[in-house]
């Protein structure tokens, strides 16, 4: 059986990846006009020509010029309205209207240098007016004059007559001269009067305002500051009533919080004096009672500080003895009377202390006795503080609702007169536009305080006319112009046949567009018969000359057949016994067959057993390339009329079998499609190395999309030519859709000396000519070989017959080999006739001796 080589996730990720390339395949400019450089030349040279022919017909243009200067006689200045700073001189703009104006012309076509030239103009304003504005130019040398005080402009005429020209400047400057000195001429005058009026209509209209606003102070119930601005004295009474209420509410929320805190210790705590200190802590000061106010001094009644008193008292005498004892003695009188002294105050003042301290204790005594209990006394003072801060929560309540009827009152009040302060705002905005126009009207009369005799803005000639030279036509001008033109309608053409052509241009795009590897390119070949020594045959000579590896084996075709071989034995090292591959290609005369036959040879030479079969059942190139026309061939095997082998036939190549197409068939899709051709490449797997297939092109006719179902590889021949890139992508879809392995493309006619498409290689057939050396000179090439027949080649295989019941019937002919008439054709599994009516077979074409592999497939 076929093994299965493409899975349908591959083929839909090779359907992606051509999406995906051709929605990101860029276009090539630069490449494109290379390509197409004729089409980007020759319009180019239409249209310099073109420009030169404009600049021989165009008459010759003269220029007349002079400098003038622009200067105002007042310095810049800040413009108080926009911030910005505008010169004395006019802007460019306002510069060009005024020369273009019809007084500045009418004055220009009065001056007495242009009386001589009025007749060029039929002597009409009007007509001088109409023709003056496309010869007369203003060209400023500095564009920016916001902030400059003066500006130089060249003053431009341009006639075909020269004398025009210089008198035509001439009278300009001199009219534009006299144009600003008459547009300035009693301005000044004009400005001061309007101002001055101006400042008389506003001053009656601003006294009268004062007026009556003096009498609105006077009248409105307002007072105003010293500043003048006027206030709402309800209002501002309302104001210092808020803030009072809002002092006391937050002294009331204080005192309400300290009076709640206090119920909660006196109610919570059993303890009246325990509540007091409490209290005392909460408040911030100390807080006692009745009794504990009126408790006596402890040290009244205490006669041992009495009796330290006593001698304090007595401490002048005790300090008199010392002194007389330490200077008298002892003995001596006036001490011993100091000491007698000492001693009676002593006992005297000790029993008036003893006495008194007795007093006090016994009403100390009878003090206590009156006191009563002191938790009373705590419990009585407790109730008193609480009664003192509710008493004090209720006064500051009641200021506080007595502020709120203030409050509301003078906000009433303010209310009332609102109004006032409105039309105190509003007189007093209207005399202040009224200040601000008039200070601007005086600020605007002493700007226009200028010179009567001088204009504010003067123009002065500082070079007298030029004399008129030739400005035009430029013949650089005219042919680059016109060269420029062509060039970008010649690109405009070169990317347009660029995009029509739609073929490919290198390799890489190939490879990248349609996701598949370039197996080999094969050069353009112009086929041509070996060289004979006198005497030999020529094994060869019935096989045609387009095989470039039989005929001419050191070519630079036959070196790209054999990396085509190559890449073909890599591609498919992996797939067991015989391998089955089809050759084919988008369109007829891309060389398939051509290809098939110098691939099939190639295999051959390399010592494999192959087979070619032309599956073409329309056009068969192949048989045609092997002189088969009148033998056995696949039509025959799949009617039934031989054995597979009988219609597998020698060639002078050793290992090489033909399998022409046979008869030409009505209907060769339906042969093709047979379940037989599937049975029949089954078979031959067996008996071949390699099978090549030779099928129709992919986008005419539907056989080679049947027959790559069965083979293990495909290769698709492709010739770059204009179209070729969506003809591959559509031939390469379609082999995609079913599930065919592509092993590659091969490039056919792709000579770089003679591409005419754009497409480049990878430009190495250079290097061909040196492949002849490594072949003998006077030996056989490998393409040479001794023919031998098929009897002695050919193995003897088994014979595959089946009939319609499926019996097997094998018979031998008289040399071990299958014979057509011992045979029972190999029926198809479907009833019915499978090919009715043959036609004639194919007649075989002439051979060249001038042929290519391209040329060999116009018949394809």
């Amino acid at each position: 059986m076929i093994a299965e080589h493409t899975s349908t996730p591959r083929t839909n990720r090779r359907t992606q990846q051509i999406a995906r390339a051709q929605a990101h395949q860029p276009l090539d400019v630069l490449g494109a006009i290379w390509r197409y450089r004729w089409a980007v030349i020759l319009p180019a040279i239409v249209f310099g020509v073109v420009g030169f022919l404009v600049y021989f017909k165009t008459e010759e243009t003269y220029r007349s010029s002079t400098r003038l200067m622009v200067e105002s006689n007042h310095p810049p200045i800040l413009d108080t309205m926009t911030g910005e700073v505008i010169g004395g001189v006019p802007d460019i703009e306002v510069l060009q209207a005024q020369l273009y104006s019809d007084t500045v012309a009418e004055m220009a076509f009065n001056d007495p240098n242009m009386q001589p030239h009025q007749a060029l103009y039929n002597n009409s304003l009007d007509q001088f007016i109409i023709d003056v504005h496309d010869q007369l130019e203003l060209e400023p040398e500095v564009t920016d004059v916001n902030a400059a005080q003066s500006l130089i402009t060249l003053l431009h005429f341009d006639s075909n007559n020269k004398e025009l020209c210089e008198a035509a400047v001439k009278a300009y400057s001199k009219a534009l001269q006299d144009y600003y000195d008459q547009r300035h001429q009693g301005t000044q005058e004009d400005l001061a009067r309007l101002i001055e009026t101006a400042i008389q209509s506003i001053a009656p209209k601003l006294s009268e305002m004062e007026r009556r606003y003096k009498e609105f102070r006077r009248d409105a119930p307002l007072i105003w500051d010293e500043e003048g601005h006027a206030k709402n004295p309800h209002r501002d009474q309302q104001q210092n009533l808020t803030k009072q209420r809002a002092t006391l509410y937050q002294e009331l929320r204080q005192e309400q919080k300290t009076l709640n805190s206090m119920q909660t210790v006196a109610k919570q705590s059993e303890d009246p004096q325990i509540a007091l200190n409490v209290m005392s802590q909460l408040l911030g000061v100390k807080v006692s009672s009745v009794a504990q106010n009126r408790e006596p001094d402890p040290t009244i009644g205490d006669s041992m500080l009495a009796e330290i008193d006593l001698e304090k008292t007595l401490l002048p005498l005790i300090i008199a003895k010392t002194q007389n004892v330490s200077q008298y003695g002892p003995s001596h009188p006036t001490v011993k009377a100091i000491d007698q002294e000492l001693q009676t105050s002593r006992e005297e003042l000790l029993r008036l202390v003893r006495e008194q301290a007795d007093r006090i204790t016994k009403l100390r005594r009878e003090w206590y006795e009156d006191l009563g209990d002191p938790v009373v006394r705590a419990k009585q003072t407790v109730d008193a503080v609480i009664y003192a801060h509710e008493a004090k929560v209720a006064m500051l309540d009641g200021f506080i609702k007595e502020l709120d009827e203030q409050i509301a009152t003078e906000k009433k009040l303010a209310a009332e007169i609102s109004q006032f302060e409105l039309d105190n705002e509003q007189m007093v905005r209207e005399m202040d536009q009224f200040r601000d126009l008039k200070n601007q009207l005086e600020e605007n009369m002493g700007k226009a305080q200028l010179s009567d005799d001088e204009s504010v803005t003067q123009i002065v000639e500082l070079m007298k006319p030029s004399n008129a030279s030739i400005v035009g036509p430029s013949i650089l001008k005219n042919c680059g112009l016109g060269t420029l033109i062509g060039l970008l309608l010649g690109s405009g053409l070169a990317l347009l046949l660029e995009k029509n052509a739609n073929t490919f241009r290198d390799p890489d795009e190939i490879s990248t567009l349609l996701g598949v590897p370039i197996l080999t390119h094969i050069p353009f070949f112009r086929g041509k018969r070996r060289k004979i020594k006198k005497g030999e045959v020529d094994p060869f000579k019935t096989l045609t000359t387009d095989l470039a590896v039989v005929h001419q084996p050191s070519s630079i075709a036959a070196e790209a057949v054999r990396s085509l071989r190559t890449a073909v034995f890599f591609d498919t090292s992996k797939i067991q016994g015989g391998k089955v591959i089809q050759i084919t290609s988008p369109l007829p005369g891309d060389g398939k067959s051509t290809i098939a036959c110098n691939l099939a040879c190639s295999i051959a030479q390399s010592g494999k057993r192959v087979l070619a079969i032309d599956c073409d059942l329309r056009r068969p190139q192949l048989t045609d390339n092997f002189d088969c026309d009148d033998k056995l061939g696949l039509t025959n095997v799949l009617n039934g009329e031989c054995e597979p082998l009988e219609a597998a036939h020698a060639t002078p190549l050793p290992k090489l079998f033909i399998m022409p197409c046979g008869q030409i068939p009505s209907n060769p899709a339906e042969a093709l499609s047979l379940p037989l051709m599937n049975e029949l490449l089954d078979y031959l797997r067996e008996q071949f190395d390699y099978i090549i297939l030779d099928t129709p092109p992919l986008l005419v006719v539907t056989d080679p999309s049947i027959t790559a179902s069965m083979v293990d590889a495909l290769i698709m021949t492709l010739r770059i030519r204009r179209k070729s890139k969506p003809n591959a992508v559509e031939a390469l879809n379609i082999l995609n859709g079913v599930g065919a392995n592509v092993l590659g493309i091969v490039i056919n006619n792709s000579d770089e000396a003679g591409a005419a498409d754009g497409y480049r290689g990878y430009g190495y057939y250079k290097y061909g000519r040196y492949g002849s050396s490594y072949y003998r000179r006077n030996g056989q090439s490998l393409g040479t070989s001794v023919a031998v027949t098929a009897n002695n080649s050919l193995r003897q295989p088994r014979t595959m017959n089946a009939n319609v019941n499926g019996n097997a019937a094998p018979a031998t002919g008289k040399n071990g080999s299958a014979t057509a008439k011992a045979a029972t054709p190999l029926q198809p599994r479907s009833t019915g006739t499978l090919l009715a009516d043959p036609p004639a077979p194919h007649g075989k074409p002439k051979d060249s001796q001038s042929s290519s592999i391209v040329e060999a497939e116009f018949d394809d």
